[in-house]
C-alpha cells in the first residue's frame, strides 16, 4: 500500500467543481450514422481540454455514457479510439474522447514512449491533470440532455486506462470500468521522491478504491505491460470484477481486444 494518506491523495486529485467550464461544443460531422461533435472546457490550472463526443443524430433519448481513453503517443482523433466508439454509438450508447495532458492539440512537442520513464514528475503531473480533466469531461457532457448520468462507463487502452484508474477510484459517478492493456507499476524507483511521485499516480495504488464493476483485459503476451502487471492490478481491485486473457502482446491488442468490452459494459449500461 502507498506510503501516501488517503487524504493526502485525494487532496492532490481535487479540484474547484465550481469554477467556470466555459464550455463550447459544435457539429464537425453530421453525415453518416455517427455524428461528430467537437467540444472544449476549462479545467484546472487554466487549461483547456478539447475533446470529441459521438452519438446518433437520430436519437435523442438519454443514453448511457463510455468516456474512451487514448493510449500513450497517440490522440482523441486516433482510430484506435474512433473505431471502438462508433461500434458503442451503434449499438446504443453516447462515447466522448479528449486529448489527455501532453497529447494531441495539448501537445508542445512530439509525444515518445520514452518520455513516460524519464520524466517521472512530468508523468506525475500529466496523470493528475488528465484524471481531473476527465472528472471535468463529465460535469460538461452531464448537461446535456441525451446523457443519462446514472449510466456512465469508461474504456482506457493502455496509458489512458493508467490514468483513468485515479479517475475511476475517485469519480463515483462512474457504474463500471474496462481497462485495457493497463496495470499496476512493475517497480518502485529508487530515488525516494521519484517512489512518492510514482505512488500518487499507480493504478495499485487506486485500485482498492474502485467501486465500479470492473474488467481488465491483457495480453498473455504483453511485454510492456506485463502479465504480472495486469493481474496484480485485477487482484488489488476489489468485487465485483473480472479479468479476460488474450492470445496477444500490447502492439497487436487491436482488433482482438475490443471483442469483449461490449458484452461486459451492455449488461451493465
Amino acid at each position: 500500500m502507498t506510503k501516501l494518506p488517503i487524504d493526502a491523495i485525494r487532496l492532490l486529485y481535487a479540484y474547484d467543481s465550481d469554477a467556470p467550464l466555459e464550455g463550447q461544443t459544435q457539429v464537425t460531422e453530421s453525415s453518416g450514422p455517427v455524428k461528430v461533435e467537437r467540444f472544449q472546457f476549462q479545467s484546472r490550472h487554466e487549461q483547456t481540454v478539447p475533446g470529441l463526443v459521438l452519438t446518433d443524430p437520430e436519437n435523442d433519448a438519454p443514453r448511457p455514457l463510455i468516456l474512451v481513453a487514448h493510449p500513450g503517443t497517440l490522440d482523441k482523433s486516433s482510430d484506435y479510439v474512433l473505431w471502438p466508439a462508433q461500434q458503442w454509438v451503434a449499438a446504443g450508447a453516447i462515447c466522448a474522447t479528449i486529448d489527455q495532458a501532453g497529447h494531441g492539440e495539448r501537445a508542445r512537442s512530439p509525444v515518445s514512449m520514452e518520455d513516460f520513464s524519464r520524466y517521472p514528475f512530468r508523468r506525475m503531473d500529466q496523470t493528475i491533470q488528465t484524471a481531473v480533466d476527465w472528472m471535468r469531461t463529465l460535469d460538461y457532457l452531464s448537461q446535456r440532455r441525451d446523457v443519462d448520468i446514472g449510466r456512465i462507463a469508461f474504456v482506457g487502452f493502455s496509458m489512458g486506462g493508467m490514468r483513468g484508474a485515479p479517475f475511476v477510484s475517485l469519480d463515483k459517478r462512474v457504474k463500471s470500468a474496462v481497462f485495457c492493456i493497463s496495470g499496476a507499476a512493475r517497480s518502485l524507483p529508487d530515488d525516494p521522491a521519484e517512489r512518492l511521485a510514482q505512488e500518487a499516480t499507480d493504478p495499485a495504488t487506486f485500485a482498492p478504491l474502485m467501486t465500479s464493476e470492473t474488467l481488465v483485459i491483457a495480453g498473455r503476451n504483453d511485454d510492456l505491460i506485463t502479465p504480472a502487471s495486469a493481474q496484480g492490478f485485477h487482484d488489488a481491485i476489489p468485487d465485483p470484477k473480472s479479468i479476460e486473457w488474450l492470445d496477444c502482446g500490447h502492439w497487436d491488442f487491436m482488433p482482438q481486444g475490443v471483442e469483449p468490452i461490449w458484452p461486459f459494459l451492455e449488461s451493465r449500461l
